[in-house]
């Protein structure tokens, strides 16, 4: 076999890998698009897909609270990784905290992440991490039955980023049961009652 007659082989090999990927992507796609449309019979909102490149996404609103469930493409060390993320407007203009697993490693710089979002706290227990730039308050509403409850309740999700406008909680997409319209409800409505704790939590004297 020649120098050409291998260079031909592998770019054929190559070829046959992108097409099988993007064919992959284009079917999970049409899936996950297919399975979003189910959540419109429980909740008025619209699905969006700007392009068959792009992922859907789920958008509804009701009494002025905004729900999206999208999907977005996140590197972790040399992985890409696609996760589901929802997010569910909230109002905490007194602070917000995060949430992470204690094995999530979508950290890329350490010190940055703690300058932005605060050391980890002692208060929150396992599997959970949590961080916060005001720690007293972050410690006081998660000792709140409800709050604390609700958060476990979500602990499927790999992280949860809580306030100050929003609740969003993100996990590496692990098939259609994601957006099953039964494990979307549960979720949206947990993170319904965790918005309501944290609005209604107040800030430490």
């Amino acid at each position: 076999m020649t120098l050409t007659q291998i260079t031909l082989f592998f770019l054929g090999i190559m070829a046959v890998i992108v097409m099988a990927m993007l064919v992959h992507s284009y079917l999970d796609k049409r899936k996950i698009k297919k399975s979003l449309l189910y959540l419109i019979t429980q909740y008025k909102g619209e699905v969006l897909q700007e392009s068959i490149f792009q992922y859907p996404r789920f958008h509804s609103e009701k009494n002025g609270q905004k729900f999206d469930l999208f999907f977005d493409v996140i590197k972790v060390g040399r992985h890409h990784i696609l996760y589901s993320i929802y997010s569910i407007t909230a109002s905490l203009p007194h602070a917000c905290l995060f949430i992470q697993k204690e094995n999530y490693k979508a950290i890329a710089d350490e010190a940055r992440f703690t300058e932005e979002n605060g050391a980890i706290l002692a208060g929150i227990d396992a599997p959970f991490q949590g961080r916060s730039q005001q720690p007293v308050w972050a410690e006081m509403a998660y000792q709140q039955k409800g709050i604390r409850d609700a958060i476990q309740a979500l602990d499927s999700f790999s992280s949860l980023q809580l306030g100050p406008d929003a609740l969003v909680a993100g996990k590496p997409y692990e098939g259609i049961s994601d957006t099953d319209p039964e494990w979307v409800a549960r979720s949206v409505k947990t993170l319904e009652k965790l918005a309501r704790g944290l609005e209604q939590c107040p800030s430490p004297v």
